[in-house]
């Protein structure tokens, strides 16, 4: 009797798992395609004029196909985004809109298993539009704090082999598709839609650049040593050339940025990262650069609970008190900013810094820092960092001329608390405090107010010398199909182990 009653369970499971692969996951369609063709233009269509330029430019096409077929019912939906590389106001701005929108898109061709490349540990093609994220994300990262986040339309290709990796990436930006002529890319978006509705001039990249590059050309190198890790970057980015009436001509002026970290581990569990990057050949209006930046951090873990971490970041500016054709304000590229120089995001992104607002007019940035990390439980963990903010150059002061401001800039205390409800809830809740001084509040005068009381040589009217901020973040990252997968595994498992013990019952004794 025993052994039917098994036999008959194991029919019904089996039966039901059968059934639910064929009536539930065989009725869901989800495919997707991706395709990219880069174009040369020149006489397609229609023959071209003598003064036309040829065009080039890469257009993509991303598909997203889901279907689900019920009893009288079936639904299919196509989702479809079309678009050049570049078109989009630029990688962070919000002037689209906050919209539907392709944050990333990319297709990876791996070349491992080839004849040429069966010694590597990858060797592939990344295309389409994509995150650049490396090292601590100073320079290069996904910006994830931003909700629209941070992208490039760009091919990279990958090497990794033993302890070294190596990427080797491009991009070409064009407006739109172009009929024949014209390779011509403004890369400036008008506006900026700020927090208080108001338009203001746009940061196509971080440090209020105003500018988003028309190429850009870069090689990854990184060296794993035990448990540290040494990295290096040449990143060229290039815009095109400006003219009077914010118009631009052929041409681009090429900025250049070289420079390393090192990611250093003692004992397995205290940390000393230490990065330097030069910036030189022209900025986006074509002056001469010559600036760098140089950061030195450190972490210990005092116990198995409690870290602390000093250090302290120098970023070149201009002295402000004299004009000059030599820029030496670095900007910190494609980055994570809000991750460096305090969450309340001062410095380095979208809202102006320097005398007067004019970023060129920026005289740098010291931030010397300490960090504290305590965990109280294995999901719940307390953060306080304090920043200590210094110009890095001479500040003028506008309202006297000859003199200059003290170069203390503030204090800021960033307080965090992040709690991991289960693996896919997440709660963030922060406070932040910012102790301006007279220095910083001559420095963030941007847009109308900085206007006036230049042109008009009238008093600046000073603000409060302290700012808040507060905010409360809830993160769900279900995973649909992983928790289906999980739940069919786990039926699967249990039918192997009620046959298992079928066979056992049916041995003879």
């Amino acid at each position: 009797m025993k052994k039917r009653f098994l036999h008959k369970v194991l029919i019904i499971l089996t039966l039901c798992l059968f059934a639910l692969e064929k009536e539930g996951f065989s009725q869901l369609l989800i495919n997707a395609q991706l395709r990219t063709r880069t174009e040369f233009r020149d006489g397609q269509g229609t023959l071209p004029l003598p003064h036309q330029t040829p065009s080039v430019f890469t257009s993509q096409r991303t598909r997203l196909n889901i279907g689900y077929g019920m009893e009288k019912l079936r639904l299919f939906t196509s989702i479809q985004d079309i678009r050049v590389w570049g078109q989009d106001a630029s990688t962070i701005s919000n002037i689209d809109g906050n919209k539907l929108f392709l944050h990333e898109a990319w297709g990876e061709i791996v070349f491992n298993d080839t004849t040429y490349f069966k010694t590597f540990k990858n060797v592939s093609l990344k295309l389409g539009r994509q995150e650049l994220v490396y090292d601590d994300e100073r320079l290069l990262g996904g910006l994830n704090w931003l909700q629209q986040g941070r992208r490039h339309d760009a091919a990279v290709l990958k090497f990794a082999k033993g302890t070294w990796t190596a990427d080797l990436g491009a991009a070409f930006n064009q407006q739109r598709e172009l009929k024949n002529t014209g390779n011509l890319y403004y890369g400036v978006p008008g506006t900026q839609i700020a927090t208080d509705s108001a338009n203001v001039a746009a940061p196509a990249g971080t440090n209020f650049i105003g500018t988003m590059y028309k190429s850009m050309q870069f090689l990854y190198i990184s060296k794993e040593i035990g448990f540290s890790k040494a990295t290096f970057l040449l990143f060229k980015d290039d815009f095109q050339k400006p003219i009077a009436g914010g118009k631009f001509t052929k041409g681009t002026n090429s900025r250049v940025t070289v420079g390393g970290n090192i990611f250093g581990t003692l004992m397995r569990k205290h940390k000393i990262d230490a990065s330097f990057f030069y910036q030189g050949n022209k900025d986006k209006l074509g002056n001469k650069m010559d600036a760098y930046m140089a950061s030195l951090s450190t972490m210990f873990a005092i116990d198995r609970k409690l870290s602390l971490g000093l250090g302290g970041d120098y970023l070149s500016g201009n002295n402000t008190t004299k004009s000059g054709e030599v820029n030496h304000r670095f900007d910190p590229l494609y980055g994570t900013p809000h991750k460096f120089w305090g969450y309340m995001d001062y410095f380095y992104v979208a809202d102006a810094y320097g005398v007067q607002g004019n970023v060129s007019r920026n005289p740098g940035l010291i931030d010397l820092f300490l960090k504290s990390r305590y965990k109280l439980k294995d999901n719940l963990l307390l953060s306080l960092d304090v920043h200590e903010f210094y110009a890095g150059n001479k500040v003028a002061d506008e309202t006297a001329p000859g003199k200059t401001l003290d170069s203390r800039l503030g204090t800021e205390f960033d307080f965090v608390l992040n709690y991991n409800f289960t693996k896919q809830i997440g709660i963030e809740a922060g406070y932040s405090l910012m102790l301006g001084t007279n220095t910083l509040d001559r420095l963030k005068r941007g847009g109308n107010q900085g206007a006036i009381a230049a042109t008009a040589n009238v008093p600046y009217i000073n603000k409060r010398n302290n700012g808040n901020w507060a905010y409360l973040m809830i993160t769900i990252r279900p995973d649909l199909l992983g928790q289906i997968n999980d739940k069919l595994a786990s039926l699967v498992k249990s039918v192997d182990g009620l046959r298992k013990d079928v066979d056992t019952l049916n041995q003879p004794k």
